[in-house]
């Protein structure tokens, strides 16, 4: 993201400055997190007065919320916008097709140049200490982009149980997360140690791992004596 430091030839109108101030929180806060980060840091990157803070969002608990959510929707959004569109245009999917569907939603908005990208960072530093109010997080973005992906799941995977589906996709979640954080953990890495150099490769390979472990679950819930046995085989 371009700085947003410069100086204006006339005064800033009010919606210019209110998406100034955001666009500068949703930076910093992804960075730094919400202790870390002052009001004055935000205005003094947004090139303007303290007061416009309060004026704008009505104080620092307010602005973080709205960054958050700013940051939140457009991440949710553009994810169900893709698994809608594959669903409509692919609607004879295989299990494998719609992992990698689900990768690609999950994936692009994370690590492409858009504003989303901050995101994991907010996400990050909210885990850590906690500021926003109770349920946003899982209200407004766990459970529209779990309907979503549980609408495919039971349309292109396995007949499994509820609770299964939910287990299975959120371990391809971990994997992708994962993934993400690989880059960084090993970026300075001459050669690849634990994972390959290119992402999507890494990816291809969550497809096919997870692909496999699905229809795995959906095996033992038709034979669950099959697991007992195997876990007495194996103590």
């Amino acid at each position: 993201m371009e700085t947003l430091t410069g100086q204006c030839d006339h005064p800033p109108g009010k919606e210019e400055t209110h998406e100034r101030i955001l666009l500068a929180a949703e930076r910093l806060f992804s960075e730094k997190g919400f202790e870390a980060t002052s009001v004055r840091d935000i205005t003094t990157e947004a090139d303007c007065n303290v007061a416009s803070v309060n004026y704008h969002f009505g104080g620092k608990e307010s602005l973080y919320l709205e960054a958050f959510r700013s940051l939140l929707s457009e991440v949710r959004d553009r994810r169900i916008e893709s698994m809608r569109r594959d669903m409509t245009e692919r609607p004879e999917m295989s299990l494998e097709d719609f992992v990698a569907s689900f990768a690609t939603a999950f994936m692009v908005p994370l690590v492409d140049q858009s504003r989303g990208r901050f995101f994991l960072g907010f996400f990050g530093h909210e885990m850590n200490d906690p500021h926003l109010p109770p349920r946003v997080f899982v209200d407004e973005f766990i459970r529209p982009l779990a309907e979503v992906s549980i609408e495919g799941f039971e349309r292109f995977g396995p007949p499994m149980e509820p609770m299964v589906q939910r287990l299975c996709l959120m371990s391809v979640v971990g994997q992708l997360l994962h993934a993400i954080k690989a880059r960084v953990l090993f970026a300075n890495d001459q050669e690849p140690v634990m994972v390959p150099a290119d992402l999507e490769e890494h990816v291809r390979h969550i497809i096919r791992f997870s692909a496999g472990g699905i229809r795995a679950c959906a095996l033992e819930q038709q034979d669950p004596t099959e697991d007992s046995a195997s876990t007495e085989r194996a103590l």
